[in-house]
């Protein structure tokens, strides 16, 4: 029986093995970012999703025609806007750049030059900087400015570690045999605060970010 399993579990390392194939390429597209936070007692406080940049480099293990694992190296923006409702000059722009690193199973079917792919899995991240723009009012002299500043890392508050699941659907064109071209739809949704918890009152903050973004290819 030992044999029988032995020899059944090297017959299934050679088919996977000889059906393997690595891929490299590089990936840009646009995101779209939504950070939620819990308002509490700000009513008049609102939040609406920004646009930003993605690019990155991937690389992928495919060990059949269907089912390969991918992990992606990228560069992502998270920006949000942030307003309020009774003070029209108050508006903050937030600018914010990350990266990560996102490792999914990839699922593909089809054809030979079209095919279709999912993928899933979980990302992990790091906030690199953020910045803001926009304009606010001096409540002693209810006089309206504009700023443009840097924001600076507040370690009891900041939480820049960011975590959470990543999933995908595309399809892809196989311009011949060793170049492809992909475009592809995903969803990273973040199970990590962007605030640590170190106050009374919590404060939890998230980025949800949707992404469409274009891919080259090249496959050993």
């Amino acid at each position: 029986m030992k044999r029988k399993m032995l020899m059944l579990a090297l017959a299934l390392m050679t088919v996977l093995t000889a059906n393997a194939q690595w891929r490299v390429g590089v990936t840009a597209g646009a995101d779209y970012n939504v950070h939620s936070m819990d308002l509490q007692y700000m009513d008049d406080f609102r939040m609406q999703g920004r646009w930003g940049a993605t690019v990155g480099v991937t690389g992928q293990y495919d060990f059949t025609n269907w089912l390969g694992v991918r992990a992606d190296f990228n560069w992502m923006q998270k920006n949000y806007l942030q307003y309020r409702t009774v003070l029209s000059d108050v508006h903050y722009k937030y600018r914010n750049n990350y990266l990560q690193l996102p490792v999914m199973a990839s699922f593909n079917f089809g054809g030979e030059k079209i095919r279709g792919f999912c993928n899933l899995g979980a990302y992990a991240g790091y906030w690199l900087n953020s910045s803001r723009r926009g304009g606010d009012t001096n409540m002693f002299s209810e006089h309206s400015y504009d700023f443009s500043e840097k924001l600076e890392f507040d370690s009891e508050r900041d939480q820049r570690w960011d975590c959470g699941f990543v999933g995908g659907v595309g399809v892809e064109y196989r311009l011949c045999k060793h170049w492809a071209l992909q475009a592809e739809a995903r969803y990273y949704y973040s199970t990590t605060s962007t605030r640590k918890q170190y106050m009374r009152v919590k404060d939890y903050r998230y980025n949800n970010t949707s992404a469409i973004q274009l891919g080259a290819y090249y496959i050993f």
